[in-house]
């Protein structure tokens, strides 16, 4: 018995001695954690640069949408964008002070896919019409005039316009006159 109980003390000491974890051990799991997340974020990919991608692929397809409808409905339509929005816009009439019908260019409200599409905060456009950029006035006009315009023969107003979050990554669309367009992550 005394054997029995001398060999249970010494294990149960030995117990005692190991009862945390080594340093080695704490940094064996750090580095395997470290692995896990490094091929986490390999399989997700980089979220800002598929958001820029979807919302350029977005783009272009709203703008197919818009030219089907100009082409089927034969009415011109156009395409406003400021720094961070774009909107779609339909040629109208209306009269004047002077009792006399103009041409003026109303907001598509009354279609819910054609409606004013805003970017997240980080993100911002850039538009050349013929090689130059755009200034986007800050200022509210009564008369606006779309930057670009969707005919109703199919043709639209050629166009490069760019999609950047000013840090990593900046998406380039090109519209040509017959409405085909080309999109390229530049960085």
């Amino acid at each position: 018995m005394i054997f029995y109980s001398h060999k249970f003390a010494r294990h149960s000491s030995a117990r005692n001695c190991n009862s945390g974890f080594s340093l080695l051990e704490l940094l064996v799991v750090i580095v395997i954690i470290g692995i896990a997340v490094s091929f986490a974020t390999l399989a997700f990919g980089d979220n800002q640069a598929e958001r820029m991608s979807h919302k350029s692929q977005q783009l272009g397809a709203l703008i197919d949408l818009a030219k089907e409808q100009a082409i089927f409905n034969s009415q011109e339509l156009g395409l406003l964008f400021t720094k961070d929005s774009y909107s779609f816009y339909k040629m109208g009439s209306a009269v004047n002070k002077k009792k006399e019908e103009v041409t003026i260019w109303q907001p598509i409200e009354d279609d819910r896919i054609l409606t004013k599409r805003t970017l997240p905060d980080s993100l911002e456009y850039e538009l050349f019409l013929e090689g130059i950029q755009v200034t986007f006035a800050a200022s509210k006009l009564k008369e606006i005039t779309p930057h670009v315009f969707i005919l109703s023969d199919g043709s639209i107003s050629p166009f490069e316009l760019k999609l950047t979050d000013k840090a990593d990554h900046t998406f380039k669309m090109i519209m040509a006159e017959n409405g085909k367009y080309e999109i390229d992550a530049i960085n």
